[in-house]
């Protein structure tokens, strides 16, 4: 009787091959939903003073990061610096790709249309003479300096404290809304209808009825039914968060609704917390609006007065608001910035920063970064993101429709700061197809057209030389994939595998 014999060259190939295709598919394998938040690092090469970037998401999985840090040896520059993240490759080293004209660059908002152009706006200028500048470029080219339009002074008048909000539609429109000082203290709008080569003039949206208060956490989002949704809080010129408002913008009419006031700081309770952080976001069915306030209920875990996560909703685009409710009642504290994002199945997600304080034994305080879902109209119960350093200010974005990247900064108070931190989850959500950013000619000469924007309120500034960041002291790591040690201890399991085969094939064919 002949035994059938293994050719062991055939066997080897076809490991190999698994191997191969293995490699080439561990994206995919990555990708499947992961239950939990990959451990929190700091993202290397921000210096420890970075406030959180503002990210956005292409569809072919890499996000595409911003944010504001000081560059140069012999004469320092506060400048525009841009870097990417994706899962594979982890995180690229950061550039500086834009300078202000006069002054420092705080970067403000980006957004990225259809068209492939990623789009930014950055306060410029001093505290007694500031305004908003505009720049754009290609997303393949987003890390070359020069492939940037030259910064155009869109908003003119732009006041203190800096807070500015910026989105656009697939139809070449953006919208920025400002803190500005044009025609007194007030948010001013001016937009684009053609992808940003000619600018409105500033108009007024929005002015504080009483003298001292200022408009600030000035927020955006396009909605699905040709509105804009803006949010904003107003503030006394100590920092006491007075009130939340909210407005919104017809595209096609050019129209601004009255502005709505949702809520209200309670005056007669204890703390000086108020309506403070708006985020906003339009899923098409919602728009929901959170943020932090002081607890206007009795009778619950958190004290009356003491800070909390608060909800407003509207289920018919902006008309009309349910009264705000407070979802996580066992929640409390105030930690900057809250965030609300959408994934590839329509669900709103928030993470925001605060802590359950456990009194049943002494003193335990559980903090960290949460994460929670609106599903059927009610809020899933908060996870916990744990992380390493006391966070605040989160920023999230998705990408690809189911992977949910945050990031943070250390909380400010404590004695030293210690730069971004990230983490990421991977949701329960069919990823999205992959689409290719398209490859366009472009168009930096910014020329406004007279007929639509004034040189006074549109001026085309002359190109400045970007230096590049030094990165001979920046720490290791910048093309390292978080995933990278479980991908290695797969592929030294399958390298014994095919060793053990090897050896089983060679005992049997000396013995047979």
């Amino acid at each position: 009787m002949n035994r059938k014999r293994f050719n062991v060259p055939s066997l080897t190939s076809v490991v190999i091959i698994g191997i191969l295709l293995f490699i080439s598919g561990a994206n995919s394998v990555l990708a499947e939903k992961s239950n939990q938040w990959a451990p929190d690092q700091r993202v290397p090469g921000y210096p420890d003073y970075v406030f959180t970037p503002y990210l956005l998401a292409d569809q072919n999985r890499t996000v595409h990061a911003f944010s504001s840090q000081w560059v140069g040896e012999t004469s320092r520059q506060y400048a525009v610096v841009y870097r990417q993240w994706s899962l594979l490759r982890g995180w690229t080293k950061p550039v500086d790709i834009l300078l202000s004209p006069d002054g420092e660059a705080e970067i403000q908002g980006a957004f990225l249309d259809a068209s492939g152009i990623i789009h930014v706006i950055f306060w410029g200028g001093s505290s007694s003479d500031a305004s908003i500048y505009y720049s754009k470029a290609p997303v393949a080219d987003a890390d070359v300096s020069s492939a940037w339009s030259l910064p155009l002074a869109i908003g003119v008048s732009a006041s203190q404290p800096i807070s500015a909000a910026f989105d656009g539609d697939d139809k070449g429109n953006l919208v920025v809304i400002y803190n500005g000082n044009v025609d007194g203290t007030g948010v001013y709008e001016i937009h684009s209808n053609d992808s940003g080569n000619a600018w409105s003039k500033a108009r007024s949206i929005f002015q504080p009825t009483d003298t001292g208060l200022v408009p600030y956490s000035l927020r955006l989002d396009m909605g699905r039914t040709g509105y804009l949704h803006a949010a904003w809080n107003v503030v006394t010129d100590v920092g006491v968060d007075m009130s939340l408002h909210y407005a919104r913008y017809d595209v096609n009419e050019n129209q601004w609704s009255e502005p709505v006031t949702l809520d209200k700081r309670i005056t007669d309770a204890a703390g000086d917390f108020g309506p403070s952080f708006p985020s906003i976001v339009d899923n098409g069915e919602n728009v929901v609006i959170i943020y932090n306030n002081g607890n206007p209920l009795g009778n619950r875990q958190v004290q009356p007065g003491r800070p909390v996560q608060m909800v407003a909703v509207s289920q018919d685009g902006g008309q009309t608001w349910n009264q705000p409710v407070v979802p996580f009642y066992r929640h409390l504290g105030r930690s900057g910035e809250q965030t609300l994002v959408v994934d590839g199945n329509n669900i709103v997600h928030t993470l925001f920063i605060q802590r359950i304080e456990d009194l049943s034994d002494g003193y335990r305080s559980i903090s960290g970064v949460w994460h929670s879902e609106l599903l059927n109209g009610v809020w899933s119960d908060p996870d916990r993101l744990v992380t390493t350093l006391s966070p605040h200010d989160v920023r999230a974005v998705v990408c690809q429709g189911n992977l949910l990247l945050a990031v943070w900064r250390e909380d400010p108070g404590g004695k030293k700061q210690h730069g971004i931190w990230f983490s990421y989850t991977i949701l329960d959500v069919p990823e999205s197809p992959i689409v290719i950013p398209p490859t366009l000619a472009f168009n930096d000469s910014m020329t406004p057209n007279t007929d639509f924007a004034s040189s006074s309120t549109a001026v085309a500034v002359s190109p400045t030389a970007i230096r590049e960041i030094s990165l001979d002291s920046l720490p290791t790591g910048f093309t390292g994939n978080p995933a990278e040690p479980l991908i290695i201890a797969l592929l030294l399991v399958l390298l014994a595998l095919v060793g053990v085969i090897l050896i089983y094939q060679v005992y049997r064919n000396r013995n047979s």
